[in-house]
C-alpha cells in the first residue's frame, strides 16, 4: 500500500508539475515581454495532528530587501537565504523587512496551530510579500490528520488524491498576495464553470458569477452554516441567496484591492461599495463621507471618483490619494480626506479654487477661495485682515471694525445688527465651514469697499478708496 501511495504521489506531482511548468512558461513569457520578473511561491503544507507545517519558497527576488507580513499565529518562524538559516523578528502587526542581498531565492519555514473546531477558516496563513512584481503561487497540501472532509482554497484546484492514510491537494493562483484555505468535514460535489468553482448541493446557486475582477472564484455552499468572505473564496450557508451577500462581498473585495494599511482600507471599501452598488454604508467614517458626497457630488462625479480610486490597485492607500481622486472628479481641489484623518471628526466637503487669492496684488498663502454651489467664497478673516479690517469672533457673532465703521454678523445666518437693531438680509451673509469664515464675492462687495474680479484660475481683491 505504501508503495502504491508513493507511486500515486509521484504521478500526481509529475502531472501537476508538468501543468505548472506549462503555466509558468506562459506566465514567464508574458511578464518578460512586460519587463517584469515575477515572484514565484512554491508552498508545501503538511497537516499533522492539530497543526500545519509549512515551507514557503519564493524565487525571482530582484530587490535587496522586501517588506513581508508574517501569518497570523505563526510559530517557529525561520528563513533560509543561501545556506544560512535565521530567525525572523517582526513587529506586533506582523510586518518585517528581510534583507536578501543578491540572492534570488528565500525559503520560510513555520508552523500554524489549528483550532479545535469542526470547520477551519484560514485567511492569513502564508507569508505575504509586498512587491510591485507580479506573484504566482503553487500550493500543495498533504493531509495526514483527517479521514473525512475536504480542504478548499481561493484558487483553482489542480488535483486531489484521496488515499487511506492521507489526502493530497494542489492549487495554483496568480496576481494576488495570498488566498485563504477552508476545511469542512464533509464531501461536497464540485462543479467548474470556467474560472468559477462551486462546492455544494444547492442547485440554485450552482451558476455563480464573479462580481469582481479576480483571477478565479470559489464558492462553497456549507451544510454547517458557515459564512466567510474573501475576494477569491466565499463560504456561505447552503440556503443563502447570493444576492444577499453581494454588498458585503464587495466590501471585502475593495478592502483587499489595496495593500494593507489599517482601518482606512475597511471604511474606504465601504464607501466604494456604496458608490458602486448604490447602497448605504455601514461604518461610521463611510457614513459621514457618503452624506457629504450625496449633498455635494452628482452621480457622474461619484462614479468618476470611484474610477480614479480604482486606478490605485495594489498600492498603499493614503488620504492624499483619495484627495487626488476626488479633485480629479470635478472642478476645484480638495484636501477633504487629509483633513478628515487629521481632525478625526466629520467635516464639510469643500473644493478650493485651483489658483490663488490675491489681496492688493499679494497672494494669500494661508488660505484659498472655496467653490460652492456655483459661487466663489473668499476666506473672510484672512482677506479682511490684509485690508486692515479687524475681525473678531465670539460664538456665533462676528464683529468687524474699520476706523469708525462697525458691523456685526451671525455665522450661517441672514441676520445682522446695526447698533442695537437686528435686520435680516435676503441670504446668508457669512458662513462657517469647518471652523473658518467665508463670504461670497458678491456679498463682500455689497457690504465693504472692495472690488473683486476673477481670471481662469485666480481671484483678485482690492480695496476701493
Amino acid at each position: 500500500m505504501m508503495r502504491t501511495a508513493i507511486l500515486m504521489i509521484a504521478l500526481f506531482l509529475g502531472i501537476s508539475g508538468g501543468a505548472m511548468y506549462m503555466q509558468w512558461r506562459d506566465y514567464e513569457q508574458t511578464n518578460n515581454r512586460n519587463g517584469a520578473t515575477p515572484l514565484v511561491h512554491t508552498i508545501d503544507i503538511r497537516h499533522v495532528g492539530k497543526q500545519l507545517e509549512i515551507t514557503q519558497t519564493i524565487e525571482g527576488l530582484t530587490e535587496r530587501s522586501y517588506e513581508v507580513m508574517i501569518p497570523s499565529g505563526a510559530k517557529q518562524m525561520t528563513y533560509i537565504i543561501g545556506n544560512k538559516r535565521q530567525t525572523l523578528a517582526y513587529e506586533r502587526n506582523g510586518k518585517s523587512s528581510v534583507q536578501v542581498g543578491g540572492n534570488n531565492r528565500i525559503s520560510f519555514r513555520y508552523v500554524i496551530s489549528l483550532p479545535s473546531l469542526k470547520t477551519i477558516w484560514l485567511e492569513r496563513w502564508s507569508v505575504v510579500v509586498f512587491s510591485k512584481q507580479p506573484q504566482q503561487f503553487r500550493v500543495q497540501l498533504i493531509d495526514y490528520a483527517t479521514k473525512n472532509g475536504m480542504w478548499m482554497a481561493g484558487a483553482p484546484l489542480d488535483g486531489r488524491i484521496k488515499k487511506d492514510s492521507f489526502t493530497l491537494y494542489s492549487w495554483s493562483q496568480k496576481n494576488l498576495l495570498s488566498f485563504p484555505l477552508y476545511f469542512q468535514p464533509a464531501e461536497l460535489s464540485r462543479n467548474v464553470y470556467g474560472s468559477i468553482e462551486v462546492y455544494g448541493q444547492n442547485k440554485a446557486n450552482m451558476k455563480a458569477t464573479k462580481w469582481a475582477d479576480v483571477p478565479s472564484f470559489t464558492l462553497v455552499l456549507s451544510p454547517w452554516g458557515d459564512q466567510h468572505l474573501s475576494p477569491t473564496l466565499v463560504v456561505v450557508p447552503e440556503t443563502t441567496s447570493l444576492s444577499s451577500i453581494q454588498a458585503e462581498y464587495m466590501r471585502t473585495y475593495y478592502a483587499s484591492y489595496f495593500l494593507p494599511s489599517g482601518e482606512i482600507n475597511e471604511w474606504v471599501a465601504d464607501l466604494l461599495t456604496a458608490i458602486a452598488l448604490q447602497t448605504q454604508p455601514v461604518t461610521p467614517q463611510a457614513k459621514a463621507v457618503w452624506q457629504q458626497f450625496q449633498e455635494k457630488l452628482t452621480e457622474d462625479e461619484k462614479k468618476a471618483f470611484l474610477s480614479f480610486v480604482l486606478q490605485y490597485r495594489g498600492k498603499m492607500l493614503t488620504p492624499s490619494m483619495l484627495d487626488k481622486a476626488l479633485s480629479a472628479s470635478r472642478t476645484g481641489e480638495t484636501t477633504y480626506f487629509t483633513d478628515l484623518m487629521k481632525k478625526g471628526r466629520s467635516l464639510l466637503l469643500i473644493f478650493t479654487n485651483e489658483g490663488n487669492v490675491y489681496v492688493n496684488d499679494v497672494p494669500l498663502k494661508e488660505a484659498k477661495a472655496v467653490l460652492q454651489n456655483g459661487e466663489i467664497l473668499l476666506p473672510f478673516t484672512e482677506v479682511m485682515s490684509r485690508l486692515r479690517y479687524d475681525v473678531r469672533r465670539s460664538g456665533d457673532a462676528v464683529f468687524i471694525e474699520n476706523n469708525d465703521n462697525r458691523w456685526r454678523f451671525f455665522v450661517n445666518s441672514s441676520v445682522y445688527m446695526q447698533g442695537n437693531d437686528r435686520f435680516g438680509a435676503p441670504s446668508i451673509i457669512i458662513r462657517d465651514i469647518n471652523g473658518m469664515l467665508y463670504m461670497s464675492t458678491d456679498i463682500i462687495q455689497r457690504w465693504f469697499s472692495v472690488q473683486v474680479w476673477t481670471t481662469d484660475r485666480d481671484v483678485y481683491v482690492k480695496a476701493v478708496p
